[in-house]
């Protein structure tokens, strides 16, 4: 195939024009880049897309660059993209280092072994180098994030493959593979082909509307059935057919073939008859394998991950010790890539050029020492964790490089323990890629070294790393193996190659005897070599004939702390390698015995077990019947010769009455006899009858045969070997089922051919269980009937009936009614009172069925509570008296409207609840002779139960699903239940059980009292005609039944007249009292109505109150405050008077100098003036002279210290009246506070 480089400029030409300006340097082109091959374009856009070419918004490429011509498989190249998915993902993409030319690169490395254009790839680089890129960066970086939330970075759309990992996930269809052929010799070649497994054949017509509509669910079927199946699609119109050749030509016809063989033939466009064919054709061409069915919890895990080795050694110490090998462009080159991928993780690791480190690795392999390769190797080993670099080297033409270090060290006896070590953990390394372990599977050339290594490291007793290795190599191969195994028929490892690795970890494993690391990773090896692997297969013989589980239990007592020692010493090697128990042959029956039964003249022949009969088989209709009729002949005549020759039937041993009864292995003597019904005393078993239906429409279309047959006189019911033919039995035929079932129970209900004489209708039905428990009713006991059977069996026709053929609860309410009215025309004095209730336990809620339903409102669940008398009941139930027969049915019908019914596979209007219908009948009978009166009260509990169902053959999805998960854990419930209430011990009455788990389920807690409590109860068993095993499975369910005793007891009071007019008058006065309570209660309520009315007037009057006080308290606080600033300025007032007294002030009078005084002083002051000059520092003289004292007035200043004191003290005494004004107002304001604080607390 041709491979192309298609290159994008996103810039669309502005990138070539601008760039010199912007960047400083040329640029062609802002290049996006994608791979061509095989019609598809491939590009990574958030994930991994193929798109047609040209097709994307980005338009026609700008270059179209051929790389080279690639000869791998489409298969090899899809898986190895599936293998970089997790690589490149929306949130790895990175516009500088991980974008669309990275991938392009790794994709064309692979394909072709060389890369993309270096300009390419290092234009992000070209571009951040220059100012205007690093300013751009932040910018573009927020694009890209905003862009990558829808999951696409430049919105390329997928239109083909499922998006990548990390991307938002989009519903994918999965790719059909069916074969269009147009002629005999093509589709004989797509048969001989799937002779191995199987195939389905559709013939349609292009014309043929029906195959228009059937056709898209086939191409769906064989997507989903993938490679176990080959699906082929004929047009009868182009098929010429061969001579001795007949192809139906009907449309549409579908013809299975199962390993080369016709299996099936069906018309018609029924896409469940399609889908249910199919996928029994798959089981049968793809059976279970039985160790499946082992407690491997290490093995049965399908996801389980191969051992890889990722750890990195210092680079820079291991390239030391390369010498001048270190220094190769491929070494540098692949040494970033493996500490880029370390350190950030392969988003943001560039591949090398694997071509030029390939070449490296067969030139160092040939020319290094020995000692120092085990380096180079290390550094192959790190860089093979990727994928990319692994699925390279898987696909290498020839494997020229992988072979060159295998052989090499498979060559060397004494390989050095570094260079064996690090070569087994690179062969682990491939299998980081599907891509290697195919190839070692496939190519015999490649898997013979591997295996050598891995055996010849066995050896390595000096060395547990090289054995823990050698063990992670096999596990990965084997594991490999193992899942191929299981996706398609035969084993892709060779027998030779499974023995050899088989025999020498099985060795290894019993010289193993110091590292436990090792002793594990090689159990698992070989645990994983033999899991699913045919019984008859070499490695199976081996493994028996080397003793292999007492070789490996062996190990129990060095290693104690190993459980998967016992895991697969025990289970899988054990019991998964034991051959399936068988005889041979069927002893022979001595034809002398056979002789001796009537109708036989030769013993038949018998078949080895296991070998189904090739021949048809023959009509079992009354061939067994007129035998079962033969041996009671024999009895009979038995019984009358023994009866004859005794004088007295009373010295007849007791087998001669017991001689006519048939019992299966597991049952109780039967509570009817055969001449006619034994009634049930107060204690007794469960009644259990069994019921089969007619076929249904879609059993008649395949062909389907009935199974069960009934005796009408012993009431024994046989379930016949099944015929393989019938697809609704593939697992009863996986089973080899080769004998046939028989069980006796009380009754046995022939409802499946209406010409059959002994065909029982409703009527019968109803005479023979329902009459017998409503005269339980009338005696007082309290009675249950329910009916159990899977889906579709027949109950609700069994328990409600039809309006033409009613079933058991409506002939038992007929049939109620009917009596009361018959006895109330002959005994007046007893007066009856009916009441009904009728609910359904739907996903293990209660549900009332006589409450309308609401739309568009959620139902509304009641609560289940449990009295110590009554036991549980549904608390709120609705009970609803009814008078007569039309009422009943009037509230039946309106609750079977409100049940919840739906269609399924199995059923057109399953049930998809259970439903309890409930009548309380009570008895009063007053004897007028004695003036007695008797009260009976007695419940019948008529339950239709939901059947039990196969989500696989239902193909129930979603709210059908649930409920039919919850339908199957109430029957299992019950089914526990009722084995342990049947789990009794010998000769005592006292089970071995001690509890009952009644409580796990709602069903089982509402019916405790009906199934081991006081209640007569009976069990419908509704069983299928053709389907073996729900059949079985019901049949074993009611003949457990069978063991349950109850312990009914009649519910009757009776009262005399003394008794009754004591309890007249002890509730007269019990009624007085509570009017008295009544009356007293509802006075103290009005007193109480009264006092509250009053407490809260006293609480409006304090709330205003305390306002008023609120708003005095502000004021007297203003007041306070302006009153404590008067006395502060008093105060200050006060104290400087204090000061003023304390340090007087004399008072200064000036006299005016006279003339002469004048002029003598201006003479001093010049002569002053003179003589200042030579008297330096002297003080001038005073401005007032000796004589100034006399110059204050005496008088004024005694009269000034006179009005001084007496100002003082009239101050003195106006702070006193201002303190005793304070002090008044605080105990005024103050005072109140505490009154009215105890006037709200009133």
């Amino acid at each position: 195939m041709d491979v192309h480089l298609l290159t994008y400029d996103l810039s669309r030409g502005l990138a070539r024009q601008m760039s010199q300006g912007m960047l400083g340097f040329h640029l062609d082109a802002i290049y996006h880049t994608s791979i061509q091959l095989n019609g598809r374009e491939y590009v990574y856009d958030g994930g991994i897309v193929d798109i047609t070419p040209g097709t994307s918004h980005l338009g026609q490429p700008m270059e179209r660059i051929f790389l080279g011509k690639t000869e791998l498989p489409m298969e090899v190249i899809e898986e190895f993209l599936d293998s970089l998915r997790p690589i490149f993902t929306a949130e790895a993409y990175d516009l500088w280092r991980h974008n669309c030319n990275n991938f392009s690169d790794s994709f064309s490395q692979f394909l072709l072994g060389k890369g993309i254009p270096e300009h390419i790839i290092k234009m992000p680089d070209a571009v951040l180098s220059s100012p205007m890129g690093r300013m751009l960066m932040p910018q573009l970086n927020q694009v890209i994030n905003s862009n990558r939330q829808n999951g696409s970075i430049l919105g390329i759309q997928n239109n083909s493959t499922p998006p990548g990992y990390g991307s938002a996930p989009q519903p994918t269809k999965p790719q059909s593979n069916i074969r269009i052929v147009s002629s005999s010799q093509e589709l004989d070649a797509a048969l001989e082909s799937a002779r191995k497994s199987c195939a389905v054949v559709l013939f349609t017509s292009a014309t043929c509307p029906p195959c228009r509509a059937i056709s898209p669910i086939f191409d769906e079927v064989s997507a989903e059935a993938g490679s176990k199946a080959t699906f082929i699609k004929v047009d009868v119109a182009q098929l010429t057919p061969l001579p001795g050749k007949d192809y139906p030509r009907a449309t549409p016809t579908f013809i299975t073939y199962l390993h080369g063989e016709k299996e099936n033939e069906w018309a018609g466009a029924d896409p469940a008859a399609l889908r249910g064919n199919v996928q029994l054709l798959l089981q049968m061409a793809w059976p279970r394998h039985p160790h499946e069915s082992l407690k491997l919890p290490s093995f049965s895990n399908p996801n389980a991950k191969p051992v890889l080795f990722s750890k990195v050694p210092p680079l820079a110490k291991l390239l030391g010790k390369m010498g001048s090998a270190a220094d190769e462009s491929a070494v540098q080159a692949t040494k970033q890539f493996i500490e880029a991928r370390d350190k950030q993780g392969a988003a943001a690791a560039v591949l090398p050029n694997l071509g030029e480190f390939s070449g490296f690795l067969q030139k160092s392999v040939q020319t290094l020492p020995v000692e120092i390769l085990f380096t180079i190797v290390d550094l192959f080993r790190c860089a093979l964790v990727d994928a990319r670099f692994s699925g390279y080297f898987a696909e290498e033409k020839g494997h020229t490089t992988v072979l060159a270090i295998l052989r090499l060290v498979n060559s060397h006896s004494d390989c050095p323990y570094a260079l064996r070590l690090v070569t087994l953990q690179m062969a682990c390394n491939f299998f980081s890629t599907p891509l290697f372990p195919e190839e070692i599977l496939r190519n015999e050339t490649l898997r013979a070294p591997v295996i050598q290594l891995i055996s010849s490291s066995f050896l390595d007793d000096s060395h547990n790393n090289v054995r823990v290795s050698a063990s992670s190599l096999m596990f990965n191969l084997a594991l490999f193996s193992n899942k191929v195994r299981r996706e398609k028929p035969g084993d892709v490892l060779p027998d030779g190659d499974a023995v050899e690795l088989a025999a020498s970890v099985l060795e290894a494993i019993g010289q193993e005897e110091s590292s436990p690391e090792a002793l594990q990773g090689m159990l698992l090896a070989l645990g994983n070599l033999v899991y699913c692997t045919p019984s008859d297969s070499e490695v199976s013989d081996l493994l028996r004939a080397m003793d292999a589980e007492d070789t490996i239990l062996a190990k129990k007592k060095q290693f104690p702390d190993e459980k998967i020692i016992v895991e697969v010493g025990s289970e899988l090697l054990g019991k998964g390698l034991r051959r399936p128990l068988g005889v041979d042959t069927v002893k022979e029956v001595p034809s002398l015995v056979w002789r001796h039964c009537p109708g036989n003249s030769a013993p038949p022949a018998f078949l080895p077990i296991g070998q189904p009969s090739k021949q048809a088989r023959p009509p079992r209709v009354g061939m067994w019947a007129s035998q079962r009729q033969r041996y009671h002949a024999i009895f009979e005549e038995l019984k009358q010769t023994l009866c004859g020759l005794s004088l007295d039937h009373r010295l007849l041993p007791p087998a001669v009455y017991e001689m006519p009864a048939l019992y299966s292995s597991a049952s109780t003597p039967s509570l009817r006899s055969h001449d006619g019904p034994v009634r049930m005393d107060g204690g007794g078993n469960v009644r259990v009858v069994v019921r089969v239906r007619a076929f249904l429409p879609r059993e008649i279309e395949r062909g389907a045969e009935c199974l069960v047959e009934m005796d009408p006189i012993t009431q024994q019911t046989t379930l016949l070997v099944p015929n393989d033919s019938d697809p609704a039995n593939a697992k009863a035929k996986t089973r080899k089922v080769i004998e046939e079932k028989n069980f006796t129970f009380d009754n046995s209900f022939w409802s499946h051919d209406l010409s059959d004489k002994y065909y029982a209708h409703q009527e019968d039905v109803y005479n023979s269980l329902g009459e017998e428990f409503l005269d339980h009713n009338f005696e007082g006991y309290h009675t249950c009937i329910f009916a159990y059977g899977q889906t579709g069996s027949g109950k609700s026709y069994t328990m409600m009936g039809t309006p033409d053929q009613p079933g058991l609860i409506p002939r038992t309410c007929e049939d109620l009614f009917e009596r009361i009215e018959s006895a109330q025309n002959e005994t007046p004095n007893i007066s009856y009172n009916v009441r009904v209730s009728y609910f359904e336990v739907y996903n293990e809620h209660v549900r009332d069925l006589l409450v309308p339903v609401v739309a568009n409102q959620p139902p509304y669940y009641l609560k289940i509570r449990e009295s110590p008398t009554e036991g549980p009941y549904v608390k709120d139930l609705t009970e609803v008296p009814v008078r007569n027969l039309n009422e009943i049915l009037r509230y039946m019908t309106m609750g079977d409207r409100s049940r919840t019914v739906a269609s399924t596979r199995m059923n057109d209007t399953s049930s998809r609840s259970h439903a309890v219908f409930t009548i309380m009948l009570k008895q009063i009978h007053h004897d007028m002779e004695t003036d007695e009166t008797t009260e009976r009260s007695s419940r019948i509990r008529l339950v239709d139960l939901a059947g039990s169902e196969r989500a696989k053959a239902t193909e129930a999805t979603g709210q059908r699903l649930r409920e039919g998960s919850n339908i199957n854990k109430s029957l299992t419930t019950l089914g526990r239940v009722i084995g342990a209430l049947a789990d009794a011990k010998a000769g005592s009455r006292k089970r071995s059980k001690d509890v009952v788990p009644y409580r796990d389920s709602i069903l089982t807690w509402l019916l405790k009292d009906s199934l081991g409590g006081n209640s007569k109860t009976a069990m419908i068993a509704c069983i299928a005609p053709s389907d073996y095993e729900e059949t079985l499975s019901t049949l074993r369910y009611a003949d457990q039944a069978k063991r349950i005793r109850t312990r009914a007891v009649v519910n009757q009071d009776q009262i005399s007249s003394a008794e009754r007019d004591a309890q007249i008058a002890a509730m007269a006065d019990e009624i007085r009292a509570l009017q008295l309570s009544v009356s007293e209660s509802r006075r103290r309520e009005k007193d109480t109505k009264d006092q509250e009315e009053k407490l809260e007037e006293y609480q409006n009057h304090v709330a205003t109150m305390q306002r008023m006080m609120e708003e005095r308290s502000l004021v007297a606080e203003g007041k306070i405050r302006s009153l404590q600033t008067e006395n502060e300025a008093l105060r200050l007032h006060l104290k400087l008077a204090l000061e003023s007294l304390k340090n007087p002030i004399p008072a200064v009078t000036i006299k005016p100098p006279e003339a002469e005084e004048v002029e003598d002083e201006a003479q001093r002051a010049k002569s002053a003036g003179l003589e200042g000059k030579e008297e330096n520092g002297e003080d001038a003289e005073s401005l007032y002279d000796d004589s100034d004292d006399a110059a204050y007035d005496s008088d004024v200043m005694e009269d000034n210290a006179s009005d001084m004191q007496e100002y003082m003290r009239s101050l003195l005494s106006d702070l006193g009246m201002f303190r005793r004004k304070i002090g008044d107002d605080k105990e005024r304001w103050v005072g109140e506070a505490p009154s009215a604080g105890s006037k709200m607390n009133f």
